[in-house]
């Protein structure tokens, strides 16, 4: 089961936009640089999900299902650090 949350987007909220119209001003650095801070912000939103279900897995005795879980956070965690620098990379071009 998900929990639930918003998925607020960098287009004010209304849904998964990736490519609506209100951007068609932007430049392809504003909107990629928009689209790297919500991508870092939406995973790291999931992080305290991904803690509670590890630590109720560890509670039912499912240690296998305990490492597979913090495995997939730390590999989001390495995926947010690879974002970040790409959002280093384009700031500073």
């Amino acid at each position: 089961m998900h929990e639930h949350h918003d998925h607020d987007n960098p287009c004010g909220g209304h849904g998964h936009c990736h490519s609506c119209g209100e951007h068609q001003s932007m430049s392809f650095e504003e909107k990629i640089d928009l689209l790297l801070a919500h991508w870092i912000e939406h995973n790291e939103s999931h992080q305290e999900d991904y803690k509670k279900w590890a630590s109720q897995a560890k509670k039912e005795g499912k240690d296998e299902i305990v490492e597979l879980i913090l495995a997939a956070m730390s590999q989001f965690k390495e995926g947010n650090n690879r974002l970040r620098q790409a959002k280093q990379i384009l700031e500073m071009s």
